[in-house]
């Protein structure tokens, strides 16, 4: 749910500088000159523009940050301090690298690993989080972390493949599965629904979805499917996706479990008493791939402005259609015609059909490939 639009109240009208000077100037004696270019005119306009200021720009302002719908940035923030809430900050993708080489050679805590630079980015460098040996086998499974923090430290599979300084001991890098976590500042948006979630909930009992749903984002979830007695009375499954609308991986999984249960001090357990079992899971993903044919456009936009408005503005259909367990044709189509600059299409296919795509109940929609044409 996006921020509405402030709207200016009454007695904020009528106060543009011409308006504002005009009153000045009905004001005066009816002996005193207040044609342009006369001494009162000009003497008074520049108190006219500084009221116009002072109300159509800073006045306002003021009001909007009064209220946590409207207000922006750090004033935002204070709102989510009324309710215990903090923005969430980038986070560092992480996941693991295999490394091959000499039975027995030790890789520091803090090594370097590396993607190519490309010609449309540079490389992406990732730490070792801890000392490890080289196995008998001749490989070892380290865990990483990105040295920057972001989605552009997002990777697939075998793309860190360098070494920042190349050991002899070594002879091959790759990370067998994608390196993801990676998320960018949470947007004011996103922060607004959680404290707007959290005054709407404070007074329900604690251990409904939508709690929690809530747990999961303070943690640093991007959404959750909570099922309830998944293994029995007093089991809860929740089923994780990142900022980014993809599998949570295994620290955010962990950190999210260790939120809301607490494991090392009771006294900051969210979890109810009544639910003995709380599983934390990854989600599975359903590639959704789009295709778009005879797409015309005018000058105000271009083909990849339009796949990243497309991109962005089909996660808010995710959100719903992971609750309902479908994709629906007719909710996704119509986001085309709302993108600004295109004018008309012939045809629109979500994996090569007009129709609708099943979920399953632990599975999220995931955006594959764009053919716009």
């Amino acid at each position: 749910m996006a921020q509405p639009e402030f709207l200016n109240p009454d007695f904020i009208e009528n106060n543009t500088a011409e308006e504002i000077h005009q009153r000045m100037m009905n004001s005066l004696p009816d002996d005193i000159d207040d044609m342009p270019g006369g001494f009162p005119y000009d003497f008074t306009m520049p108190a006219a523009l500084e009221k116009d200021e002072l109300i159509n720009y800073h006045l306002v302002r003021a009001l909007m940050i009064a209220f946590p719908q409207y207000a922006w940035d750090e004033w935002l923030g204070l709102h989510g301090q009324q309710v215990h809430l903090e923005r969430k900050l980038p986070q560092n993708a992480s996941g693991k690298v295999k490394v091959t080489g000499k039975a027995g050679a030790i890789i520091t805590a803090g090594t370097i690993f590396c993607t190519p630079a490309t010609e449309t980015g540079p490389s992406i460098e990732f730490q070792t989080l801890q000392m490890a040996e080289i196995e008998e086998t001749g490989t070892v499974l380290i865990p990483v972390s990105a040295v920057e923090s972001g989605t552009g430290s997002n990777v697939m599979e075998n793309t860190v493949v360098l070494m920042a300084k190349p050991d002899k001991n070594i002879s091959e890098i790759s990370n067998p599965e994608p390196i993801r976590g990676g998320t960018e500042k949470e947007s004011d948006n996103d922060f607004y629904d959680r404290i707007a979630a959290e005054y709407e909930n404070r007074l329900t009992f604690l251990g409904n979805d939508s709690n929690y749903i809530r747990w999961a984002k303070e943690a640093g979830a991007g959404d959750c499917i909570v099922i309830p007695a998944a293994e029995g009375p007093g089991t809860v499954r929740m089923v994780l996706v990142d900022a980014n609308g993809q599998p949570a991986n295994e620290e955010l999984v962990q950190n999210i479990y260790n939120y809301i249960v607490s494991p090392n001090d009771r006294s900051k357990r969210l979890l109810p008493t009544a639910c003995a079992k709380l599983i934390c899971v990854p989600a599975t993903t359903m590639k959704v791939n789009f295709t778009i044919t005879g797409l015309l456009y005018d000058e105000t936009t271009n083909m990849e402005q339009i796949k990243a408005e497309f991109s962005s503005a089909v996660k808010t259909v995710y959100s719903s259609a992971k609750q309902q367990s479908i994709l629906r044709y007719n909710d996704v189509r119509p986001i085309i015609s709302e993108i600004a600059g295109i004018m008309d299409f012939d045809e629109f296919l979500m994996n090569g059909v007009t129709e609708n795509i099943k979920l399953d109940i632990e599975e999220y929609p995931e955006t594959g490939t764009l053919d716009f044409s």
